[in-house]
C-alpha cells in the first residue's frame, strides 16, 4: 500500500477528470487507446488504470 492514502486518492481523481478530458479530445479513439496514453502520462498499466475507472477492488472511490 502506498505512504499516503490522501495521494492515492487524488491520484485516482486525477486519472478519471483526465481520462474524461483525453476521451473528449480524441473522441474516435478507442478505448484501449485512451488507457494506453494515460499509462505513459502517469506510469501506471493500463489494468491500474482501468480499475481506478471501473472502482475496482482497492480502487474504490470513498465518494
Amino acid at each position: 500500500m502506498a505512504r499516503n492514502n490522501d495521494l492515492i486518492i487524488l491520484r485516482n481523481q486525477k486519472v478519471k477528470q483526465r481520462f474524461s478530458q483525453v476521451s473528449s479530445k480524441h473522441p474516435q479513439w478507442k478505448y484501449d487507446a485512451v488507457l494506453e496514453s494515460l499509462s505513459f502520462e502517469f506510469y501506471i498499466s493500463k489494468r491500474t488504470i482501468s480499475a481506478i475507472l471501473n472502482n475496482e477492488g482497492a480502487y474504490k472511490s470513498a465518494f
